[in-house]
Parts: structure tokens; C-alpha cells; sequence
């Protein structure tokens, strides 16, 4: 696919942005990415290799730098890595952890920029169309009287007390209507 703003280069990032419940994709070369995008790249002319890891570092290193809630003793503070040793900014630079421990070691950074980049701290995801986990398919063969079971013990533990008892009232029904059919 040719990028949507030159017309030339093969389209190698494709950027969606949604603003306001508006869809908007752009399908960029590098070069024009760098140029229209509102995060820089971090590409020197000696270094033209555009990777994730650096992507992701340019997008939180410019969150932080122009986030007006970061106050500046946090941004005067060296993070750095027990393990390792290296530091938060040091990440933002290359894009890359030293070792596994850097998550923990700068989780609550890397958590208020995903938070605020998408909204969440955790990704869900999506299923493809039609499937059909093996408990659906476990809980699919259950009768209605154990689903509702199932669901009137999840309501109690999350203290949804009403719509417990629902749930057990129409258990009952249930029930008493199997007992007259089977009489």
C-alpha cells in the first residue's frame, strides 16, 4: 500500500486516530510519519531504522515532557532499575528495558502514560467473530436452572443482592415447573 501523503513510498505505519468517537487512519511512509505526526520518531540521518520500542519510548518521552500534571521534582527524581541500573530516561531514549525487572521498577510512569494514551491500564482485546471460549461451551451445556446457579453465586459475591434475588426467584420457577411436568 502507497502512503496516503506522498503517494511514492511503500505506507510501513499505519496510524488511526479517534478523536472524539471520530475515526480517522493514515496510512504513512516513514518520512511522511515523521513530518505529519504530532510524536517524533527519533530518527538521526545516520539511523534510519524505525522500530516499536523506539516508537513507544518518543510517545511516552513526549507525554511526560509535556504533561502539565508531572510536577518537577518527579522529573528531577533519577528512577532507575534495582536490577539493572538503568534509568526511566534511559528507556525513553532507547526504547528498550534492560531486564524484567524495569516494568516493576517504573510501573507507576509507564502506568499514567498508558492510562492516559488509551484509557486503561490493562488491554482486553477482542475475540474473533463466532468464537467460543471453552467455558462458554461448558456453561452452554449446562441446564438453565445451573447458568442461573452459576450466575446467582457470581451476583453474591459481588454483593448484588438484588439481582440475587431475582436470580433465585426465577430458579424457583424453574424448579416448580419442572415439578409439575414431571408429576
Amino acid at each position: 500500500m502507497l502512503c496516503d501523503k506522498c503517494k511514492k513510498r511503500q505506507a510501513i505505519i499505519y496510524y488511526t486516530e479517534i478523536i472524539n468517537g471520530i475515526k480517522k487512519e493514515q496510512h504513512l511512509c516513514e518520512e511522511c510519519a515523521a513530518k505529519y505526526a504530532d510524536f517524533e520518531l527519533g530518527l538521526s540521518k545516520a539511523n534510519k531504522e524505525l522500530s516499536l520500542g523506539g516508537l513507544l519510548s518518543s510517545i511516552l518521552g513526549n507525554y511526560s515532557a509535556s504533561n502539565p500534571t508531572v510536577k518537577e521534582d518527579e522529573l528531577e527524581a533519577v528512577i532507575q532499575c534495582e536490577r539493572c541500573g538503568m534509568t526511566y530516561d534511559a528507556f525513553l531514549q532507547g526504547g528498550k528495558f534492560g531486564c524484567a525487572e524495569c516494568y516493576t521498577s517504573f510501573g507507576k510512569q509507564l502506568e499514567k502514560s498508558f492510562r492516559q494514551i488509551h484509557g486503561a491500564t490493562s488491554h482486553i482485546g477482542k475475540r474473533p467473530k463466532g468464537f467460543v471460549s471453552q467455558t462458554d461451551k461448558i456453561i452452554n451445556d449446562l441446564s438453565e436452572i445451573d447458568r442461573l446457579s452459576i450466575r446467582l453465586q457470581d451476583a453474591i459475591e459481588k454483593e448484588e443482592f438484588d439481582q440475587a434475588v431475582c436470580l433465585r426467584d426465577q430458579i424457583r420457577a424453574l424448579k416448580a415447573k419442572e415439578e409439575s411436568h414431571n408429576v
